[in-house]
């Protein structure tokens, strides 16, 4: 493929452009930055202390049937109609997000996620001055609970030629969160079927090759269930072969997700995080160095990108790849590993657009900016091509 101009915004003193003189990009100014002002307080990733004290875990035995007919469940990196983000909290971090969405990607969309008109027209307000393309904004109006869409938000597949939308019960006492999948289905007119696992949707990543990886955190969530069980249920309901990792430890990441250390690039490459061996008793060395020989073994490039506890657990894998985009965390402070983590990104996509955002706060909340957006695959003839060549699981 042939290279794309590559643009990092380097947290510095201020954002610096690296790349083409010629070349345009669209970033938000840091002074426009500060200027956005959130609708509420920031949930945490993590449960609070308030929500786990009254937490239960959900009854999931009565979801519904798997899907009838042959699936495919897309890759992240595989052709995407937008993103699906939620406004509130984090705002800044949500702007320039979609700011990204909307300027650098040919298509890709931004459904945003709103309580009703009154917060979409704030909205509307702040993103247009701060340089998003308005057009390729959608709002749905409809309650949630936190910015955290990932984890509650709908994963998308495909049932014969039709796509669809898969739930699973949201690994925390959050009601409104719990309902967006529901939400979305009414309002896109999209099969919803139920996942029957307690579940959040970070612990998650795939493979156009149909692998699939997740930590042992879904063994923990869903006691009583088995390994095998839990690898079954992602057969039946997504058509993959799922791998299960150990975590990195909670004291050292709270949400242990998948998504903290692991980013799929493409059918033949996977980005890891790379850990001192001595931080957090040696644990998130051990685990990620295991995860590195396993894929290594199983044919997969593996690149690898710093990751460090300093108050919350620092990373670079929590990054979001949409079309010909990927949005990469930078953090205040540590230029050095920004600049590493640009170097492996740089090989990595070498054909994308690379922009860096501040994660410096959001890192703060246990998650980045993988964990406030959600994929939406796109309905054209490349995926429909790769659907095509599926068979139906036990076909």
């Amino acid at each position: 493929m042939p290279m794309r101009h590559l643009f990092i915004p380097l947290l510095t003193a201020g954002f610096l452009l690296a790349g083409p003189a010629e070349a345009q990009l669209r970033v938000v100014a840091p002074e426009v930055l500060a200027t956005i002002v959130d609708d509420e307080p920031v949930t945490p990733r993590s449960m609070t202390a308030e929500e786990r004290a009254r937490w239960v875990l959900p009854d999931v035995s009565d979801r519904g049937l798997p899907p009838a007919g042959a699936l495919h469940t897309p890759a992240e990196y595989a052709p995407n109609e937008g993103l699906f983000l939620r406004w509130g909290a984090l705002n800044s971090v949500v702007t320039e997000i979609t700011v990204a969405v909307t300027t650098l990607t040919d298509s890709a969309e931004v459904f945003l996620i709103v309580s009703g008109p009154a917060q979409e027209s704030s909205a509307a307000a702040t993103l247009d001055s701060a340089g998003a393309e308005l057009d390729r904004v959608q709002f749905l109006h409809m309650p949630s609970d936190s910015v955290w869409i990932r984890d509650y938000g709908p994963r998308t597949l495909f049932v014969g030629q039709d796509r669809a939308l898969m739930d699973h019960s949201y690994n925390r006492p959050r009601p409104n969160d719990n309902q967006v999948p529901a939400g979305i289905s009414a309002l896109s007119g999209e099969s919803l079927y139920e996942l029957p696992l307690v579940h959040g949707g970070g612990n998650f990543h795939l493979f156009e090759n149909r692998q699939a990886y997740m930590s042992n955190l879904i063994l923990d969530e869903n006691p009583g269930l088995s390994e095998q069980d839990v690898q079954d249920f992602y057969a039946e309901y997504h058509n993959l072969d799922l791998t299960i990792l150990d975590p990195l430890p909670a004291s050292f990441d709270s949400t242990q997700h998948l998504d903290m250390w692991f980013l799929p690039v493409d059918d033949h490459t996977v980005i890891i995080g790379q850990y001192d061996a001595t931080e957090a008793g040696g644990i998130p060395y051990q685990v990620t160095e295991a995860a590195a020989s396993l894929m290594t073994d199983r044919g997969y490039t593996v690149l690898r990108t710093p990751g460090w506890g300093s108050g919350a657990h620092y990373t670079y894998t929590n990054s979001v790849v949409i079309n010909e985009a990927v949005l990469l965390c930078q953090f205040d402070g540590y230029r050095t590993e920004n600049g590493q983590a640009a170097e492996v990104f740089e090989q990595a996509f070498p054909d994308k657009v690379i922009v860096g955002i501040d994660c410096s706060n959001i890192i703060t909340y246990s998650g980045a900016i993988h964990c406030i957006v959600m994929h939406y695959a796109e309905r054209g003839p490349l995926l429909r091509d790769r659907f095509q060549a599926e068979v139906a699981p036990g076909a």
